[in-house]
């Protein structure tokens, strides 16, 4: 039992190296394609995949947050704000900040990836549902989607000290749903 165990944890951590490894190489070869291509599930379900951008000669230069106005069938509204790390509690931080981060900074951009913002629009209703059934019990009507950028300077320009949040932030409509009858929403992206 005690051989197994080393022979299972020894492949446990042999897997990591390679997969840490054959992503971090610039320049794959077919092989390292087929190997990445196998761990794939696994590097995007835990959050380890990491594209080269990030120390690319211009990395992301953008700061993203998205939030939601949510407008009910009797006129009233109310705002939804997607997970930002930096308002989350330090374990949740931990365990899903970087990854709500990458997700609506790397995949919900403007004018794109509409599957996303659709299945983001029908989860935010679901929830608003949720929520209005326990409380004023108002109808969900419509939602629209706003991203808020602020571009980061790079600190030989502008230096903001650590820990201060900048406040410098440029917003724009970028998606729009409204659901099309019955309880099965659909959406229309027309803004």
């Amino acid at each position: 039992m005690a051989a197994l165990k080393k022979v299972l944890i020894s492949a446990f951590i042999m897997g990591h190296i390679v997969m840490v490894v054959t992503s971090a190489l610039p320049d794959r070869s077919a092989v390292g394609d087929r190997i990445l291509q196998a761990l794939s599930p696994y590097q995007v379900f835990f959050g380890l995949d990491q594209p080269w951008s990030m120390f690319a000669p211009n990395p992301a230069s953008i700061n993203s947050y998205l939030t939601a106005t949510i407008t009910f069938k009797d006129g009233s509204t109310e705002q939804w704000t997607f997970p930002r790390a930096s308002q989350l509690d330090s374990w949740d931080r931990f365990t899903a900040g970087e990854r709500y981060r990458k997700y609506q900074q790397d995949n919900l951009l403007p004018m794109e990836k509409s599957e996303l913002w659709f299945d983001l629009s029908r989860y935010v209703a679901r929830e608003v549902a949720k929520l209005e059934q326990l409380g004023r019990k108002r109808e969900f009507e419509q939602l629209y989607f706003y991203r808020h950028t602020n571009v980061v300077q790079p600190p030989t320009q502008v230096f903001i000290p650590h820990g201060q949040l900048s406040t410098a932030y440029s917003s724009e409509s970028v998606f729009h749903f409204k659901p099309t009858g019955g309880p099965r929403y659909e959406a229309s992206n027309s803004h």
